[in-house]
């Protein structure tokens, strides 16, 4: 049972506010672990300005990438790898003639494959609190699906082209989010397929508060660490995430998740129970 729209529907708006300060940010969002959407705050970026399919055909080199179908986090889903070009000539060819096209490219190291492209986008009120940012680019058609998952680090997430649904939970309710026991790297995921319900499974579910929007490019939204968040593109879109680390968080939270990362790859941790393996 697909029960989106009935989330949806009890849903609450997120705070908006369209301006914000390194200061203020501090104060009202970061420190207080509050979910807000600056609305339209990115519009000048080069990123929101340039950045389609077509310019990214126009980059100098091409690279190896991994790409994912479908619901990433509550389906039985894998990588696999492709060209960059390659796929977006795909998504290209897919938005023209209006046809079904389900790969997306998730989490690319964007910078470290292209960073001529560091210019084109600006976090200030969230870098001046953080002392490393991990920034990843999302590309894919519309209808992808990142289902209910709570990343360990704040993130600020940045719609560049295209529409997406956000629908949010607070860490209040981690217990009836129904915590998967599958290893997934800096994040928690939900054994709850909102687009495939079973009520019988997860009895308590729907008691959960939640909270929704869709961005529009040029927005940012403010997702704290460890809040629950579910993903759905509603157009072929572009999309930023910037997940930041205090000082403390780099030698603590983050170092620990290299080293559970480094044990899992080498077989010692969850071999066969993750997200993250390439299809053979």
């Amino acid at each position: 049972m697909n029960i989106v729209s009935k989330i949806l529907d009890q849903s609450q708006p997120i705070e908006e506010i369209t301006s914000i300060d390194a200061v203020s940010f501090k104060k009202e969002y970061f420190k207080k672990k509050k979910p807000v959407i600056i609305k339209g705050i990115a519009k000048e970026w080069e990123a929101v300005k340039r950045w389609d399919l077509d310019f990214f055909l126009r980059l100098k080199d091409d690279k190896d990438i991994y790409l994912l179908s479908d619901n990433f986090i509550q389906d039985d889903n894998r990588y696999r790898k492709a060209s960059f070009k390659e796929y977006i000539m795909q998504l290209k060819e897919a938005e023209s003639n209006n046809k079904d096209f389900k790969d997306y490219l998730t989490t690319l190291d964007i910078f470290k494959y292209y960073p001529e492209l560091k210019n084109d986008i600006n976090f200030p009120f969230f870098g001046k609190h953080t002392k490393v940012n991990d920034i990843t680019a999302w590309i894919g058609p519309s209808g992808t699906i990142s289902g209910f998952h709570a990343d360990t680090a704040n993130n600020l997430y940045a719609q560049i082209r295209g529409k997406k649904m956000f629908i949010i939970s607070s860490t209040k309710f981690n217990k009836t989010m129904y915590p998967s026991s599958k290893h997934i790297y800096g994040a928690v995921a939900s054994e709850v397929d909102i687009n495939n319900f079973d009520e019988d499974k997860f009895p308590k579910f729907l008691n959960n508060d939640f909270k929704s929007v869709i961005l529009e490019p040029g927005d940012i939204l403010f997702v704290p660490q460890n809040w629950w968040h579910y993903v759905q593109a509603l157009d072929s879109s572009i999309s930023i995430s910037n997940f930041g680390y205090t000082k403390f968080e780099v030698y603590s939270l983050k170092f620990k998740e290299r080293i559970i990362q480094s044990l899992h790859k080498r077989g010692y941790y969850k071999a066969n129970n993750c997200f993250c393996c390439e299809k053979s």
